[in-house]
């Protein structure tokens, strides 16, 4: 499972350095993100110096592309849903992806909170914003003892039936 995260991470950088389009690169920066934390998790004694270099990296690129390229991807898709046309509302829901993403990370962000402002006057509903669930959430790993114990109790079980069995 560690190397699968990490193989997971790996292709998640590789889909971010190739696509133009912003909101997919912060997904998968974020999504790169939580699977070098999940790797860290499951191998604390393996996670060094360079996964904290490796999670400084992703998120400064993350907030590069947060900067830089979040606000005028939203404002010029704000500006073609003002423009109405069949694409109007793919583009609004796209808009509201995006300023999700970038009212939880820059809240106090006068051109986010102008793009948010400028969204809910389309009439948009920007979705929640949901963070990239950790695998420590849904998997909990077992304590060392667990498979001893897993293990005694079986042969336990078995020489049970075998004396049954027998008797």
């Amino acid at each position: 499972m560690y190397r699968r995260s990490l193989q997971l991470a790996a292709g998640l950088l590789r889909r971010a350095a190739r696509t133009a389009n912003v909101l997919e690169k912060i997904e998968a920066l974020e999504q790169a993100e939580q699977k070098v934390k999940d790797a860290s998790w499951l191998f604390p004694e393996e996670a060094g110096e360079e996964f904290e270099t490796t999670l400084s990296t992703l998120r400064k690129s993350r907030e590069e592309a947060l900067e830089k390229h979040a606000p005028p991807a939203a404002a010029r898709l704000l500006t073609a849903a003002e423009a109405g046309g069949e694409d109007a509302e793919a583009a609004l829901q796209a808009a509201g992806r995006l300023l999700a993403r970038l009212s939880h990370y820059r809240p106090e962000d006068l051109q986010t909170q102008e793009l948010s402002a400028r969204f809910r006057a389309l009439g948009g509903e920007r979705p929640p914003y949901r963070p990239v669930p950790a695998l420590s959430e849904s998997y909990h790993r077992p304590s060392a003892a667990a498979g001893c114990g897993s293990l005694v109790c079986a042969l336990v079980l078995g020489l049970l039936l075998v004396w049954l069995a027998i008797t």
